[in-house]
């Protein structure tokens, strides 16, 4: 079983990705569901903070 400091962590990874992946992204539309996705797991790892 994973642990919520694993949670956390993995989050955090994916956050940063999902940050550059809007930040490189042409598509004005992908990169506002990008950042909407950022925030969202922002809300999670807020939720998740060991």
């Amino acid at each position: 079983m994973e642990s919520t400091e694993d949670r956390y962590i993995r989050t955090q990874l994916l956050i940063a990705d999902l940050r550059r992946r809007a930040e490189t992204c042409e598509n004005p539309q992908e990169q506002v569901n990008l950042r909407r996705s950022v925030d969202s797991l922002i809300r999670m790892a807020l939720a998740l903070a060991p």
